[in-house]
């Protein structure tokens, strides 16, 4: 067996009995020592050491037993473990013994991450949130299907009805989207015009169709403080003020009749339209006394005749030689019936007959091409300072010359019942046209003159 394995086996048996040693000429020794840790979901350590030498004569041996250890870790709470272990080997040379060993294992696993929650509008719901999923994730004031197809302003007051959320972005909910002037209950509950005359109270907002609020919606002549004050004996403005301002400021009451200079304010009771014309543009006149149209007749236009007997190159007619004709004369409109020679309600022309021989000249005809209504006559003047027409129609009609219809100049008969041989021929003529009747129409007429063979 020789020395050193008689040595080992001495070791041997005295490492199992756990006791102390004999020695007789050798001496043996054997320390253990162990721990032990064990803690769930930590660490778990264990070691044991082993020893023992011999010495007889120049021989010696060492052993070193066993040393572990296991670290383990909860998997519930990080999913994974792991388990060390350490055995000594032996190494052999003829001094001393060495034996190490070494085991490492290691079982993993990860655990699955949870959901995460996605919410591009920051309103709480979306795809995997706690709240919810919602129906636009661009808008925070919708989540809800039916908030995402009802939201909407339709009367663009900025006042929202159907919506899940209002905010200072969308205000609401809005008690009626299709009244803009209402958006609370007070507003939709309160909102009238009681006096029908077109100003609002109780409303939320005054808008074109609802204006106001009406400082007295029992009074149907009242409206707003800052009213425009009208001719029709009322008070606007609720300040007790009748009609305060000039009447081209107040007229017209509706609409903007045409032509009129100038308005005159004269209700002939309260509450009803006062305005008159007072003048006419240019030309114009109102021959209806009706204001809503204003100056509505167009009377003669004094670049075509003169308002008074003159010999102004404007009123000339033209010049009638035998067998012609003058055509396409000016229109004429004069509004007034008759007021006397040179008092403002006529027209004048004049018109010239270069005198051929005598008592062959042919015929002078002054009548109507048109007479509308039969509204208009017409005298004839050998001067603007002298009587109508002397020694003619004067004659059979009396001093003053009648009104006619048409006047004529017969040369080629001296025995002619209207004029007689001592007539001298009429080369220049003044015509006044005025009117008879009908004074409330814009009637006109047109003169035609001629001078027959």
């Amino acid at each position: 067996m020789g020395r050193i394995g008689l040595v080992l086996a001495i070791a041997s048996l005295a490492a199992c009995s756990g006791g102390g040693g004999e020695t007789e000429s050798m001496s043996g020794s054997e320390s253990s020592s162990g721990s032990t840790a064990a803690t769930e979901g930590s660490t778990e350590t264990a070691t044991g050491t082993a020893s023992a030498t011999a010495t007889a004569g120049t021989e010696s041996g060492s052993a070193t037993g066993t040393t572990g250890t296991s670290t383990t870790t909860d998997p519930s709470e990080t999913g994974t473990s792991t388990t060390t272990d350490t055995t000594t080997t032996t190494s052999t040379t003829d001094a001393t013994t060495t034996t190490t060993t070494t085991s490492t294992t290691t079982m993993g696993g990860t655990d699955t991450d949870a959901p995460v929650c996605v919410d591009a509008d920051s309103d709480g719901y979306g795809d995997n949130c706690d709240l919810g999923p919602d129906c636009d994730d661009n808008d925070p004031h919708n989540h809800t299907e039916e908030g995402c197809a009802n939201c909407a302003d339709a009367d663009a007051d900025t006042f929202w009805t159907g919506c899940d959320l209002y905010d200072d972005e969308k205000l609401g909910p809005d008690c009626d989207d299709d009244d803009a002037a209402n958006h609370t209950d007070e507003g939709c509950a309160n909102c009238v015009d009681i006096d029908m005359d077109g100003y609002w109270v109780g409303c939320d907002a005054y808008i074109d169709g609802k204006p106001g609020p009406d400082c007295d919606d029992d009074n149907q002549g009242v409206g707003v403080e800052d009213g425009v004050e009208v001719c029709n004996g009322l008070s606007e403005n609720c300040a007790g003020e009748i009609d305060p301002l000039p009447a081209d400021q107040m007229c017209p009451t509706k609409g903007d009749p045409p032509n009129v200079a100038q308005w005159q304010c004269d209700p002939p009771e309260p509450g009803v339209d006062g305005c008159k014309v007072l003048a006419c543009d240019m030309y114009w006149h109102d021959a209806n006394a009706n204001p809503s149209d204003g100056c509505e007749c167009l009377s003669t236009d004094y670049s075509e005749a003169l308002p008074a007997c003159g010999e102004d190159g404007l009123a000339k007619l033209g010049t009638v030689s035998k067998g012609q004709e003058l055509l396409d004369l000016p229109k004429g409109v004069v509004v007034d019936i008759d007021n006397g020679v040179g008092n403002g309600a006529e027209d004048w022309y004049w018109v010239e007959f270069p005198e051929q021989s005598r008592p062959s000249s042919g015929t002078i005809i002054v009548d109507f091409a048109a007479n509308d209504g039969a509204d208009y006559r017409f005298e004839v003047f050998r001067g603007c300072d002298e009587a109508p027409w002397a020694n003619g129609l004067a004659t059979a009609f009396g001093a003053g010359a009648p009104p006619a219809l048409e006047w004529s100049f017969n040369d080629t008969n001296v025995n002619n019942a209207k004029y007689s041989n001592q007539v001298v021929w009429p080369s220049k003529v003044f015509i006044r046209v005025f009117r008879v009747q009908n004074d409330s129409t814009c009637s006109g007429y047109q003169l035609r003159v001629r001078r027959q063979n």
